[in-house]
């Protein structure tokens, strides 16, 4: 599915757009897994040797799905060009669950607390509730203090703890379950 573009003003007064990438922006979007992940890859699910290698025509595929989807998007935020935010939004296939969706973001560090975060947060949330969807869950690393809380401060409800639901670094990590009814 493809959203909307929309301009944004952060915190600073920059200005950045979000929008859901397309097929071309396939390598761009990939620079910006690979450096969140190196930034960051103890909060997210690869080490950045994962994205580094990562075929660029494997992530073009992945992009048209979303793009044809009627359950899921993506957002991407851009600045100067460059990919510095992105999220993925994705709906349950289940009929009984199709109310349901999990959400993921990925700040770069530069763009840390700057307000990004709460702006994409916001509009997949507004863009999910306009398609149907009534509830949103996420999970996040107990350590992960700004991701807390940015999901509390929009309203997410703690559910529970997921014991040793990452290894890292030969060590387990526990995990946060969240959920949000959108009203």
């Amino acid at each position: 599915m493809i959203i909307n573009e929309k301009l944004v003003t952060l915190k600073s007064g920059v200005e950045v757009t979000l929008k859901s990438p397309r097929v071309a922006d396939a390598e761009n979007f990939l620079a910006h897994l690979t450096t969140t992940h190196t930034e960051s890859y103890k909060n997210l699910n690869f080490k950045p040797e994962y994205w580094k290698n990562f075929p660029v025509e494997d992530e073009r595929k992945i992009i048209g799905d979303f793009e044809t989807s009627e359950s899921k998007f993506l957002i991407n935020a851009f600045y100067d060009g460059k990919v510095v935010g992105g999220l993925g939004f994705v709906g349950a296939q289940p009929e009984f669950m199709r109310h349901n969706a999990t959400i993921g973001i990925s700040v770069v560090k530069a763009f840390a607390n700057s307000g990004l975060g709460t702006a994409m947060m916001n509009y997949a949330l507004a863009e999910g509730k306009k398609l149907g969807f009534h509830r949103v869950d996420l999970t996040v690393r107990t350590y992960n203090e700004a991701g807390i809380a940015l999901y509390e401060k929009l309203g997410f409800e703690r559910i529970g703890r997921l014991k040793h639901m990452a290894l890292i670094d030969g060590q387990y990590v526990d995990e946060y379950a969240y959920q949000l009814i959108l009203d």
